[in-house]
């Protein structure tokens, strides 16, 4: 899905960011080169997100924001 969304924009994998609360969106993030972001309010503890590969993760909707933008900065 991921590699089907860069080949569609045109956009390198490096530029994407994918937030998802699962270890396999995490996993599918990591295989398609995003950065990962992991949101501990849903489905997968915090614990199984950073071990799937979560290179972020946000404990509520203002910690997303700033981890989007400081990830958006360091592009």
């Amino acid at each position: 899905m991921l590699l089907q969304a860069l080949k569609a924009t045109g956009a390198k994998a490096g530029d994407g960011i994918f937030v998802g609360d699962t270890t396999f969106d995490m996993e599918m993030a990591r295989a398609a080169g995003f950065h990962s972001i992991g949101v501990d309010w849903g489905y997968h503890a915090s614990e199984r997100l950073l071990s799937a590969g979560a290179s972020l993760l946000a404990r509520d909707v203002a910690e997303l924001r700033r981890h989007i933008r400081d990830v958006l900065e360091k592009q």
